[in-house]
């Protein structure tokens, strides 16, 4: 197996949007609730899974651009965008894309001392992706 390096092999998309240039992490979250099935006869916990919870966290140097392209629904809650990010492996590319289903659920400029303004964001994503490998 050959490593990937990121850069150059990974890029995420709001609202029609590249916001590639502007991220130093575009992270793919699926986190999938388990549910509890123990009862009085059980051995032990047991559980089966649930549904996911999919989100988008990007991170990166901020600029008017990025934040023209994600602020105003970070101001303005509740509209959902369509997302994808995209992650290019040695043979194919992976693209997982939300149509519709992605809002801005937190978004975080920083400025420091002495440091560039970094931002930090995450994209809430509703449903499934659809997820096509080429």
């Amino acid at each position: 197996m050959t490593a990937r390096k990121s850069r150059s092999n990974a890029v995420c998309y709001y609202n029609s949007v590249n916001l590639t240039a502007y991220c130093d992490g575009a992270d793919l979250d699926s986190a999938i609730d388990q549910i509890d099935t123990t009862n009085l006869a059980s051995t032990g916990k047991e559980s089966i899974a649930g549904d996911p919870k999919w989100s988008i966290k990007l991170s990166g140097m901020w600029d008017t651009a990025l934040d023209n392209a994600i602020g105003p629904d970070a101001v303005t809650p509740g509209t959902s965008r369509t997302a994808y990010v995209a992650y290019t492996g040695t043979t194919a590319t992976s693209t997982y894309t939300w149509t519709s289903n992605a809002q801005i659920e937190n978004y975080t400029i920083t400025s420091k001392t002495g440091a560039m303004i970094t931002f930090s964001a995450t994209l809430a994503l509703s449903g499934a992706p659809t997820r096509t490998s080429a």
